[in-house]
């Protein structure tokens, strides 16, 4: 039994950290579809701004503090993420106005150890899709609207 746990360890921690890094990606891609919602249905701007591997919802309220704003770092507990990179044309602000369409295309890469999840915004629809590269061999692709 020990064998055959210590040679199914390494695969099911590796199982784990992909899913993991697949996870935030699709939290990720409904926040933001959540903002996209919320600016058509207001007929306001609003904006998703990406700091560090976290990123907050403008005038979304926390989930914790209604008092304060909507922000999640990827970086913490469930997802424990290396590192969130955004770039929406060379700015980490994602602005969608009161139609919902966005400011620009872009995208937000999400990555631990080497498995890497990329959240892509069409510039035209505004609609987030989800690509992803397993290392041991399966990639995996999400659409949006």
């Amino acid at each position: 039994m020990s064998v055959l746990a210590a040679v199914a360890a390494p695969s099911f921690m590796d199982s784990l950290l992909f899913h993991r890094v697949e996870s935030a990606a699709r939290r990720l891609k409904a926040d933001i579809e959540y903002q996209r919602q919320r600016a058509r249905l207001t007929s306001t701007s609003q904006s998703v701004t990406f700091n560090n591997g976290s990123y907050s919802l403008s005038g979304a309220k926390s989930l914790d503090d209604p008092t304060s704003v909507y922000t999640f770092n990827l970086k913490q507990s469930p997802y424990l993420l290396d590192s969130a990179t955004a770039n929406f044309s060379n700015t980490q602000v994602l602005t969608f106005d009161g139609y919902g369409s966005p400011s620009s295309a872009g995208t937000v890469v999400l990555v631990a150890k080497t498995h890497q999840c990329t959240v892509t915004v069409n510039g035209t629809t505004g609609g987030a899709t989800i690509s992803s590269n397993h290392p041991g061999g399966g990639t995996a692709a999400v659409s949006g609207n």
